[in-house]
């Protein structure tokens, strides 16, 4: 007897070490310390090997687990995985000593009928006749487990079972069914001496002849010799033979059982046989011959029906389960009982629909419905649900007959509805499953129907990115015209596909660098770090002279930005020799204009603001031309004119057509911000307003382009946007967006992504973090290791600049001084000295005062003030505020009012509230003593909305030790000129809502609350939101 260990009981689930098996039997009682254990196990579809073991002390059809496993060479089945089944389920049918599981209800739900003739023959004590029973039914419907179900029955009867399954890889073996039949393990030992040396000679005989000559020449020995000893057994003990699947059976096998069908009127023995249900089957001579005979019942097994699957469901997940999954499940599923198993597994193993699961069910049907049907469902998961017939038959070269007959298969079988996949997951089980030269055949041929359809190159280049190399001309057409419309709708990914494919399938050695440089900008826009190795085959390819010119240019820009400085200063060279040589060979060029060609002019003006030290000579009286003379079509000539026109102008300090070319290009992204040089134009449009100080503008233009997003950006694109977004936000003093935007852009693109142009989201984080008294974030990003060349770029002044305030607010004011000083020598020496790139005479003035030298810091201030130019505002507050220090105290309530006065039109909020405090200490040294809390509380406040604790802190000694709202005599005055409604408007416009929010909950228009804020802006002399005073905070009116 075959022993296993008892299960132990481990929560709400049981763990087996190991069964041993002895032989191939469905059932086995196993003895273990007077306990008796059933264990069954098969081959399930899903998971392999499956064992199922069932205590019978429980309730009947009591707890029961199922597990994973595979038998080993010594016959011993490891569990390697255990699953708790829903306990005190009965599977419907009488009790039986092969254990089951909950799940057996899925074989006998709806199935009664079925069951019956079996049934009612075992229970007859004394049957008379013999009965054939054929069941048929589509993949799936669960043929080979009611046979199972059969067996166990006639087991539990004590009745001979004679057992075998047909397989297409036997069919053409003689009397392999029977040999299978005779070989099982009920048969009486006595009955197997006898009839296996008949069957031995009868394969034996047959190997060298047909099979049909074979039964015809052996018929004597079949009918004297074989079959006997069977209907003797039959005629005292109930005999059942169970053949799975005969239409895979073998023709002598068939031919024999055809002689003991024929004796079933004298012969009490039971014949179940099942069969796969074709659309369209001929009848062989085998169903002539059954249909004759009294004794042959045909029935069909059908899917289940809703009712029937959700009672399934119910069974084997609950009651709440089937009611939260039974309407999905039946729609994946088309009451295919396999299916609904497999749904019901990966339900509980994984929580969702999954290949591992319903995916290699449906896999497994559709190997079962023959090699027509694998093949249509094949060519439906290449080609897409929406192929007809005749398409699929031209993808395989099947008649439209052949494929209507393999799609009314698959959804009478439930795999297909509408003849669509049921669930996203079939046909990518599908495709996997695919051999890899049989798919790109498929997709080539896809992609030649489709052409010859008309069909959108992005429909056909879909197919040939999945092709491999296809050899056809028009194929390298249709990918690049598929990858600009990808990257013209910012979906990178598809366009990388596209071009890689083109690249495989190009032969001229012109068009694969064409295509490599195209495939470098696609790469880009993902992450730039990843197109590194097509840019330096590009490069090798410039040095050949084999890169046209522009994209030579373009690769310029990309080879800077990852620190390739060497490479990049190679191809530059190329360009201005080549550049040379054009000027030589073609007539003068008319004064004041471009001595060399208008994109490497353009360039060159890009390169003298970005990255100073690889300019060449840049004629000095050479000015940009407005944005009306711009090429209309947006394209890259366009982008790479407005770099040249914004870097002309920030370098001839020309701040009012900066800030004209730098308006119309931010208009114009939503039309072509795919091109190349696209999103180098929008970062320095940006930069540019916030380097003239219309923080306003800029952060307009921000929120104009978010609005204006059609769809997810490129990650690329949302990183440059973001960086140049968190640079507004840091100058308006909102730190925490700052911070947000960028982080945004260092986790879109990472920092090695970013090469040299990292020192702009770095500086920008590392500030925002300093100026809210975050310094161990800001330490973090300090510590990080950077490019060495970032420092010779316009953005390693924001990164200098930013680890300077953080060196100056850790009191390391020496080190701070060394990195204001160097952005001013950089600045000066690279002819960039703007101070609204960053302020560094300003900030070096601070590190000076801090160290105590005025006399540096005052000549600062001076020359800082000396600057000509009206544009940037800013720069110029920053200088007042630190004058108003080494003026008279009667000079600097002016001075300081001033500033803050431009630093509140600019929306410079964080320095606003710095120069508040000045003002305030002023009022204060000035004996103005009301004044003074008045204007300290208000810097106390722009200060909290900015974030800045470092600031809040040590504002609130002037405040008396605590923040709260102002005196009443403060505020008694200006409170009482606002009616209630402009009260209850303020007061939330100072707890922060937005005034759409505003209007939302007091039911009224967004400009009904803008309208009442202007009159109460107006009534407390200040002129925004950040502006409001803080008593209004607690009063709702």
């Amino acid at each position: 007897m075959p022993s296993a260990r008892r299960p132990k009981r481990c929560g709400s689930t049981f763990s087996v070490n190991s069964i041993s098996l002895c032989d191939g039997r469905s059932g086995k009682s196993c003895h273990q310390g007077g306990q008796t254990l059933w264990l069954y196990w098969i081959h399930d579809p899903h998971f392999g090997v499956v064992w199922v073991c069932r205590h019978p002390g429980y309730d009947a059809g009591g707890d029961v687990t199922r597990g994973e496993g595979r038998p080993t060479a010594g016959g011993v089945l490891e569990a390697t995985a255990v699953v708790p089944l829903p306990s005190g389920r009965s599977s419907g049918g009488p009790e039986v000593h092969a254990g089951h599981d909950s799940s057996w209800g899925t074989v006998l739900m709806e199935r009664e009928e079925q069951i019956a003739p079996v049934q009612a023959w075992l229970t007859d004590p004394q049957p008379m006749v013999g009965q054939v029973l054929l069941l048929e039914g589509t993949v799936g419907v669960g043929k080979t487990e009611f046979l199972r179900a059969v067996t166990e029955r006639v087991l539990s009867a004590r009745a001979v079972l004679l057992h075998a399954v047909c397989s297409p890889e036997e069919r053409d073996l003689p009397f392999g069914i029977l040999r299978q039949l005779f070989d099982s393990p009920s048969l009486p030992t006595d009955v197997r001496r006898r009839v296996a040396p008949v069957l031995r000679g009868l394969m034996e005989s047959a190997r060298a002849e047909d099979m049909h000559e074979a039964v015809e020449r052996h018929r004597a020995t079949i009918l004297y010799d074989l079959f006997p000893p069977i209907t003797e057994l039959a005629a005292t003990t109930p005999v059942v033979v169970c053949v799975d699947d005969i239409n895979h059976m073998d023709v002598a096998s068939q031919q024999c059982l055809l002689h003991l069908v024929r004796r079933m009127s004298s012969t009490p023995l039971l014949m179940v046989l099942t069969e796969l249900a074709e659309p369209r089957r001929t009848h062989s001579p085998f169903h002539a011959e059954l249909l004759r005979q009294s004794s042959f019942v045909s029935t069909r097994l059908a899917p289940l029906s809703p009712e029937g699957a959700r009672a399934v469901i119910d069974q084997r997940l609950g009651a709440e389960a089937a009611r939260r999954l039974g309407d999905g499940f039946l729609e994946y599923s088309g009451g295919n009982p396999l299916l609904l198993d497999a749904l019901i597994n990966d339900e509980r193993l994984y929580g969702q629909v999954c290949q591992q699961g319903y995916g290699r069910a449906l896999l497994a049907c559709l190997y079962r419905s023959g090699p027509d049907t694998l093949r249509v469902a094949r060519a439906m998961a290449v080609y897409g649900d929406d192929a007809t017939p005749k398409e699929l038959g031209t993808l395989i070269d099947a008649d439209v007959a052949t494929v209507e007959r393999a799609l009314r298969s698959m959804t009478e079988a439930g795999l297909l509805r509408l003849d669509r996949f049921r669930h996203a997951v079939a046909p990518r089980t599908v495709l996997d499953d695919l051999p890899a030269p049989d798919r790109a055949e498929l997709h080539h041929r896809a992609a030649r129907l489709l052409r010859g359809q008309g069909a959108s190159a992005v429909d056909i280049a879909a197919h040939l990115a999945e092709a491999g190399q296809v050899p056809e001309p028009w194929a390298l057409r249709v990918l690049l015209e598929a990858a600009s419309e990808a990257l013209q709708h910012d979906e990178a990914h598809r366009a990388v596909r596209y071009l890689d494919a083109a690249q495989r399938s190009c032969t001229s050695e012109e068009d694969r660098w064409t295509i490599q440089a195209r495939l470098a900008q696609a790469e880009w826009q993902l992450n730039p770090l990843a197109s590194l190795r097509h840019l330096m085959a590009l490069t090798e390819a410039a040095r050949a002279g084999r890169l046209d010119h522009d994209e030579a240019i373009l690769l310029v820009r990309q080879l800077l930005w990852l620190n390739r400085t060497h490479e990049a200063t190679d191809v530059l060279t190329l360009l201005r020799r080549r550049a040379a040589r054009q000027q030589a060979d073609t007539v003068p060029a008319p004064p004041g204009a471009p001595e060399v060609p208008a994109e490497l002019h353009d360039v060159e003006l890009w390169l003298a603001c970005t990255y100073p030290p690889l300019a060449g000579r840049v004629p000095v009286g050479a000015a940009p031309t407005g944005p009306e003379g711009a090429p209309t079509t947006r394209g890259r000539t366009f982008w790479l004119q407005t770099i040249g026109a914004l870097s002309g102008g920030l370098i001839r300090r020309r701040g009012g057509e900066t800030q004209e070319w730098a308006s119309h290009a931010l208009g114009q992204l939503d039309l072509n911000h795919h091109a190349p040089w696209a999103e180098e134009a929008t970062l320095l449009a940006l930069m540019s307003l916030v380097y003239s100080g219309r923080l306003g503008e800029a952060a307009d233009r921000c929120r104009s382009l978010a609005e204006r997003r059609n769809g997810p950006p490129s990650p690329m694109w949302q990183s440059v946007f973001d960086a140049g977004e968190a640079e507004v936000r840091l100058r308006r003093g909102e730190f925490p967006e700052a911070v947000k935007r960028a982080r945004s852009a260092l986790e879109h693109i990472p920092v090695q992504g970013w090469g040299t142009a990292v020192g702009l989201p770095l500086g920008t984080l590392i500030l925002a973090h300093v100026r809210m008294g975050e310094f161990d974030e800001a330490t973090a990003l300090v510590t990080r290791s950077i490019p060495d060349d970032m420092f010779q770029s316009r953005y390693g002044l924001h990164y200098l600049h930013a680890r300077g305030h953080y060196y100056l607010a850790t009191n390391r004011t020496r080190a701070a001084l060394g990195d204001f000083l160097s952005c001013g020598e950089l600045m000066r020496k690279w002819g960039l000295d703007l101070p609204g790139i960053v302020p560094w005479r300003t900030s070096a003035a601070e590190a000076w005062l801090l160290q105590g030298n005025r006399d540096r810091a005052k000549r600062l201030v001076k020359d800082q003030l000396a600057i000509p130019g009206p544009e940037d505002a800013v720069s110029r507050a920053l200088a007042l505020r630190l004058m108003a220090a080494f003026s008279s105290l009667g000079q600097r309530p002016r001075l300081l009012g001033e500033a803050a006065d431009i630093l509140e039109a600019a929306d410079c909020y964080y320095e606003l509230a710095r120069t508040l405090s000045d003002l305030g200490r002023a009022h204060h040294a000035l004996g103005k003593h009301r004044r003074a809390r008045v204007v300290v509380r208000r810097a106390w406040h722009v200060a909290r909305l900015c974030k800045a604790e470092p600031l809040c802190q040590e504002l609130l000694p002037d405040m008396g030790g605590e923040a709260r709202p102002a005196e009443e005599t403060d505020g008694t005055t200006a409170l009482a000129s606002l009616t209630n409604s402009e009260r209850r408007i303020a007061s939330m416009a100072v707890k922060g809502y937005t005034n759409r929010e505003i209007a939302e909950k007091l039911f009224i228009t967004p400009s009904t609350v803008e309208q009442h804020l202007t009159r109460v802006y107006r009534k407390l002399a200040v002129k925004n939101r950040q502006s409001l005073p803080g008593y209004l905070r607690s009063d709702a009116g």
